[in-house]
């Protein structure tokens, strides 16, 4: 009978294990299910095939039309991100040139509009795929002291910043993860 006990025990163990395991991940943009930013200026933003990670798939077209255009979600409703060490970006970059000039942008919980609550990360793509990490933990806001409150998100964004008449990239995947 302890040898049945002792089996279940590990069983269960195992099964919660994985559970939990799995429950550290979390979308923050369902692009299958038809998800797209909610708070857009001077970017057209649509889903594709094109670019996709795999056939069926979709990917967010984000057509950067003017400097200082921008494509997030204000208030997310997936708006707590303490528990999450990490977001993750599969971009691709049609370009043949690298681009310099996209940034992920972050407010805190607090309602302002300040270098206090707010953490702007630049990013890099080289031509094709990327696959991009920004680390959460510990971060600091603009303003060089104050510690960014992830606990409720008012907003995030990915901005463009480039002179040139138009920026493209596809965003294929947006995640965050312990």
């Amino acid at each position: 009978m302890s040898v049945k006990r002792t089996i279940l025990f590990a069983l269960a163990l195992v099964l919660s294990l994985s559970f939990a395991a799995q429950a550290k991940k979390q979308t923050v943009l369902s692009l299958s299910k038809g998800e797209l930013p909610d708070d857009i200026a001077n970017c057209e933003v649509t889903l594709s095939e094109d670019n996709a990670e795999k056939t069926g798939d979709f990917s967010m077209l984000l057509k950067f039309t003017k400097k200082g255009g921008w494509a997030g979600v204000e208030k997310p409703k997936k708006g707590g991100w303490d528990k999450f060490k990490a977001v993750h970006f599969n971009i691709f970059n049609p370009s043949d040139k690298q681009v310099d000039t996209l940034s992920f942008m972050i407010k805190g919980a607090k309602m302002t509009n300040t270098p206090e609550n707010r953490k702007d990360w630049h990013i890099s793509l080289k031509p094709g795929k990327n696959e991009v990490t920004i680390d959460l933990a510990g971060q600091i806001c603009n303003d060089g002291k104050t510690p960014l409150d992830l606990t409720r998100l008012l907003r995030w964004a990915l901005w463009g910043n480039s002179d040139e008449p138009e920026m493209i990239v596809y965003i294929q995947k947006i995640w965050l993860e312990d």
